[in-house]
């Protein structure tokens, strides 16, 4: 028996790949009438919605909808889940194609692992032009054993399916311009909710190299950026690791290194200070100089302004965000 499910996507200016995207959807060898579609745009200036709309007249799915409504991630995904319909819904990017058989086995996992969320593994693919896509994907099977299919303590929202009894305790915080798949995932598990990976399932993950280097961080609002950084890291943190340690904690920052230079802001600051105090010229500028090597590789990685740019949110976002990070992995240590 195959259920209805709801395939909730959340896009943004994605007329480049808004069409593979749901061509990768009708592919499906999940019946199409039990796949309702469910399209929530925040307020696209391109051809986004145009395109989708003449797609899904031709098609045969169980039905569909497109709201257009000026909102942030999260606030789209809470509009999926106050407009799905069925007992499932499977949020699926604008930018991720899927093999023929994905809703299918999220289906088969989901039942056999009697689990309440099923993601799977992404492949990131980079093409310099959208003609390139399909010779980058390759859909043999690389994972056929059971252990390709594992419990995890989080998941991202790209490519998930959810069960609806999920969403009766959880939501999305609205508060998290991003991190909002983990915050929602860690909330989930904590209320016992079960969270399978399965990595036979293809699944990929389209990005276009520009020349214009473009990074979620820097683009976004500051006053976004700087929204929920308190819950943003306690979601990182608490999504890391099933345990959470010391050695985790040593392995996240090293892995994830640019926090450690972040947090290097406090001593950098405090020599400085020292150097003003006791008139020292060298040690007065520790503080600056630190900030100029940085901007100098900003600018020659992103061009002035957005080197500039990313400098500024640094102080203003990198360096809390950091602080909160080391604060939570201190605290759930000791917690635990």
């Amino acid at each position: 028996m195959f259920p209805l499910i709801t395939v909730g996507i959340v896009v943004l200016n994605r007329d480049w790949i808004i069409e593979r995207m749901l061509a990768s959807l009708h592919s499906q060898t999940y019946p199409h009438n039990k796949i309702f579609v469910l399209m929530v745009d925040g307020g696209s200036t391109d051809r986004t919605v145009d395109i989708a709309k003449k797609f899904l007249e031709n098609s045969d799915f169980y039905g569909y909808k497109i709201i257009v409504e000026k909102c942030s991630i999260p606030e789209g995904r809470n509009l999926c889940i106050k407009n799905m319909k069925g007992d499932f819904l499977l949020f699926w990017d604008s930018d991720v194609l899927m093999e023929p058989e994905a809703m299918r086995l999220f289906i088969e996992t989901m039942r056999k692992e009697k689990a309440d969320i099923v993601t799977a593994n992404a492949h990131f693919i980079f093409v310099s032009r959208t003609d390139e896509i399909e010779s980058k994907i390759d859909i043999s099977r690389t994972c056929f054993t059971d252990s390709c299919i594992l419990e995890v303590p989080n998941c991202g929202m790209g490519h998930t399916l959810i069960s609806k009894k999920v969403f009766d305790a959880v939501r999305f915080d609205p508060d998290l311009t991003i991190a909002e798949d983990l915050d929602f995932s860690v909330k989930s598990r904590m209320r016992g909710f079960k969270i399978i990976m399965d990595k036979r399932i293809r699944v990929f993950d389209v990005n276009v190299i520009k020349k214009d280097y473009s990074d979620i961080h820097i683009d976004m609002p500051l006053k976004n950026a700087v929204r929920g950084i308190r819950k943003k890291a306690k979601a990182h943190v608490l999504a890391y690791s099933f345990k959470i340690n010391l050695k985790g904690m040593l392995k996240f920052f090293l892995k994830n290194k640019r926090y450690i230079f972040y947090l290097g802001y406090a001593p950098m600051a405090f020599l400085s200070a020292l150097g003003i105090f006791y008139h020292s010229l060298y040690l007065s500028i520790t503080l600056p100089v630190y900030l100029l090597a940085f901007l100098a590789l900003q600018i020659k990685k992103r061009g002035l302004r957005k080197g500039l740019n990313s400098t500024l949110r640094s102080l203003l976002v990198g360096f809390p965000f950091s602080l909160c990070l080391a604060y939570y992995f201190i605290k759930e240590t000791m917690h635990r």
